[in-house]
């Protein structure tokens, strides 16, 4: 395998399709984390709704967990944020976000860019801090599993979809009781792969501003390096 981008869902029916949907993605470039919302990772001049523009980065080096001084871009390239300065080589970014309500439900999302050495084994993973939702690839023989986790537990019976760079669906699994999806070298394209979409929790309620909501929809992006591209 060569260098892979991972984004992964959750899927829920009904509402949005991964071909129309847009998402938050977190990556590094040239350096920099860089924050976008678009249909995938080669869509990155739609304009950040409201609620995705007042998300901040955090950066997880080492042991220690810092936010990242970002600014906002609007470029023929690029609309969304970008670092101010470069962050360190093999750090972690995160950041969550709340859309809004949309048909009676919040949407939530969270995205992951995963730069350390890619690990060997679940037991190895270093978990995310209030996160609810979040993901960690392992380096296998054959390719890269990915434990999805909710709430700190093994989210099971969820889709993972896995898409190449141009689009094109290479890959979908459905998480087992520990959390787990698996992915092949054959699975994953040179180059960039994504997946998109979430997780729904009926019984989630509340309200944002003026608005309220009977159920909560919760999206995940992650991203990392093909261990084999280190």
């Amino acid at each position: 395998m060569k260098r892979i981008f991972l984004t992964l869902s959750l899927v829920f029916a009904g509402i949005f399709t991964s071909a129309y949907a847009h998402f938050p993605f977190l990556i590094v470039e040239d350096g920099k984390a860089v924050y976008f919302f678009g249909e995938g990772m080669t869509d990155r001049t739609y304009k950040l709704p409201a609620g995705l523009a007042k998300a901040e980065i955090t950066m997880r080096a080492g042991d220690k967990t810092m936010p990242v001084a970002s600014e906002a871009v609007e470029t023929d390239d690029l609309v969304g944020k970008k670092s101010k300065a470069a962050v360190p080589a093999g750090a972690d970014l995160t950041s969550q976000a709340t859309f809004g309500v949309y048909h009676g439900a919040k949407l939530q999302y969270y995205t992951q860019h995963l730069g350390g050495e890619m690990p060997q084994s679940f037991s190895q993973c270093k978990p995310f801090e209030n996160m609810d939702l979040q993901a960690h690839p392992v380096n296998t023989d054959s390719g890269v599993d990915v434990y999805v986790l909710w709430k700190g537990k093994p989210l099971a019976d969820a889709e993972v979809r896995l898409f190449c760079e141009d689009g094109h669906e290479e890959g979908k699994a459905k998480t087992d009781a520990s959390g787990k999806v698996s992915f092949t070298d054959k699975e994953v394209e040179d180059g960039t792969n994504a997946i998109l979409v979430g997780h729904t929790v009926s019984d989630e309620t509340g309200k944002l501003g003026d608005q309220k909501y009977k159920s909560a929809m919760h999206y995940l992006t992650a991203t990392f390096a093909d261990p084999e591209d280190k």
